[in-house]
């Protein structure tokens, strides 16, 4: 299983960021569903946070 992993940086202090796992997101079963469908999620984060920008977001196995 994958989870998608986001990069999130205040909107106004670029320079304050922190690691986000949105529980709200299913988990992925394998690393390319995961990377093709987590985009809308991303979009989706970024619309209920907008203080946040999203640097870098990724895929990885939980606990990884």
């Amino acid at each position: 299983m994958f989870e998608l992993v986001l990069v999130i940086c205040l909107a106004l202090r670029p320079d304050q960021c922190a690691i986000e796992r949105p529980p709200s997101v299913e988990r992925f079963p394998t690393a390319m569903e995961c990377t093709r469908n987590s985009y809308v999620h991303v979009v989706h984060w970024l619309m209920e946070h907008p203080a946040w920008n999203v640097r870098q977001w990724r895929c990885e196995q939980p606990g990884a």
